[in-house]
């Protein structure tokens, strides 16, 4: 984990095109997968909040913007499941979920698989 591909992303997440964005945001949900990099990541809550607040910003501007990517949408629910399953940062995430994601019924969330990952987020 000692490399810069966690910031890479974060950047590329934030202020990527379309297509950058998802494959950034699959690249870390695929990090947070590995017990190595859940811990890499909430090891600090500097990394922990870097993470967190990119896929804020991310959901925020998908409502705001009305854009129907639940490709995108998808990859960000489960990087949020993975986060959630370290103890310190499932407490964090209920004070900094994004307000569009702590509503049970949410109207960007057309995919099934996604709403039910999304259920077990809440």
């Amino acid at each position: 984990m000692q490399t810069e591909i966690i910031p890479l992303c974060l950047r590329i997440m934030k202020r990527g095109q379309e297509l950058s964005r998802t494959v950034a945001t699959f690249i870390v949900q695929k990090i947070l997968v590995d017990e190595n990099g859940l811990t890499y990541i909430c090891q600090t809550g500097e990394r922990f909040y870097a993470v967190c607040t990119v896929l804020n910003h991310m959901v925020n501007d998908l409502v705001q913007n009305k854009k129907d990517d639940q490709r995108l949408l998808r990859h960000i629910i489960r990087c949020y499941l993975r986060l959630a399953e370290n103890t310190k940062a499932k407490e964090a995430l209920r004070k900094i979920l994004p307000a569009p994601l702590k509503e049970s019924e949410q109207e960007i969330i057309t995919d099934e698989t996604v709403k039910k990952w999304h259920a077990q987020l809440l």
